[in-house]
């Protein structure tokens, strides 16, 4: 973008019935968004964050009203301790259209791996959606703050901050020096003192939640060099999914939903051979979790692969519910060119399917 410290349109990220919204900045300083005339900021303890990442909370029912909301930025040279000057570098006003009640598209990105080209070509080539989902492995790793630009590059291709975004992380986005940065750039749910990255969503008559597998190995891999403690992690998740059910007449069964959707990177219904079995029989529990809360679509990648996992396929933990694996990194046309491979998820009315795009199978949920 010429002429503007920002770096991609903001990111509208849906956590509950409310919204983050981040955006990237090339300089350091202040940003808020305002709406119908308010300001919203990411004030903590009385103090305005100030850097490059510019993470806004904003209540869901005013941005729907509203249909707009402006981002503005501005920019601190220096923040002495005594006086500091700032300028006002940005203001910029976007539409934002929330996900429509009863006919719309949502697109899936997965395993990405850092790339972006292929990926939005794909997203323009099968026309706009209603809603982004950025399901784990956007990055090839967190070794660096810049690897998660990648999120923002798609989210703003595609959505250019109109639309809503969904985030749930992989097991790539938890490698490196950065990993633990991770949490200012995406959406997260604060809880117990900690921000955490799973969370339940509800965007017009469908209601989700974003689950976070973690690593997809076992805490003691040599791999990981003790610096991971994904068991804990998971135990607070299922505590979580089993909150759900017990707050279900606020959650899935609040009036309106019709849809419920699960999101996950890993597809936790498969069975994995050593050292990938790691939380084996959580994950078990997790699926009869997802059971009783009736989800009616899992939508995975980490596979890197196309292909569905059938409700009642006794190998893949019997659920009863269909899964949708929807992610190749790079594959090649019959031409010889390059694609990425993405899922596709249309509903209109009652009707409802998936597939994976450009050319994979189709199914109704």
């Amino acid at each position: 973008m010429e002429n503007t410290p920002l770096l991609y349109d903001p990111a509208v990220f849906v956590v509950g019935r409310d919204y983050q919204i981040i955006f990237l900045t090339a300089t350091a300083g202040i940003g808020w968004i305002e709406i119908g005339g308010e300001r919203y900021t990411d004030e903590e303890a009385g103090l305005l964050f100030y850097g490059k990442v510019h993470k806004i909370p904003v209540p869901g029912e005013i941005l729907n009203a509203a249909g707009r909301y402006t981002a503005v930025f501005v920019e601190y040279a220096d923040k002495k301790p005594y006086f500091p000057e700032g300028t006002e570098k940005l203001r910029r006003e976007y539409r934002f259209t929330p996900l429509p009640a009863d006919k719309y598209r949502v697109f899936h990105f997965a395993d990405t791996h850092a790339r972006t080209k292929t990926p939005l070509e794909l997203y323009r080539e099968v026309g706009d959606c209603d809603l982004i989902v950025l399901n784990g492995d956007i990055n090839e790793h967190s070794y660096s703050l810049e690897n998660f630009e990648t999120a923002f590059a798609l989210a703003s291709g595609a959505s250019h901050g109109e639309k809503p975004v969904i985030y749930s992380r992989g097991n790539h986005d938890t490698r490196g020096y950065a990993a633990q940065d991770l949490v200012n750039y995406i959406p997260t749910a604060f809880r117990g003192g900690r921000r955490e990255t799973f969370y339940s969503f509800r965007q017009g008559s469908l209601w989700g939640v974003v689950l976070d597998c973690g690593e997809d190995k076992w805490d003691y891999n040599p791999e990981y060099g003790g610096t991971i403690l994904f068991d804990t992690f998971r135990k607070r998740e299922t505590a979580y999914l089993e909150s759900l059910i017990e707050n279900r007449v606020e959650e899935y069964e609040a009036q309106g939903v019709k849809t419920k959707l699960a999101i996950c990177h890993v597809p936790i219904v498969e069975r994995f051979e050593y050292p990938f079995n790691v939380a084996d029989e959580l994950y078990e529990y997790w699926t009869r979790l997802l059971e009783k809360i009736g989800i009616d679509l899992l939508l995975a990648g980490h596979m890197h692969r196309a292909y569905f996992i059938d409700p009642h396929t006794p190998e893949k933990r019997n659920a009863d519910f269909l899964t949708a694996v929807c992610s190749i990194p790079s594959k090649k046309r019959a031409d010889g060119t390059e694609t990425y491979v993405g899922g596709l998820i249309e509903v209109d009315g009652a009707r409802r399917t998936v597939r994976a795009v450009p050319d994979g199978e189709e199914r109704t949920f």
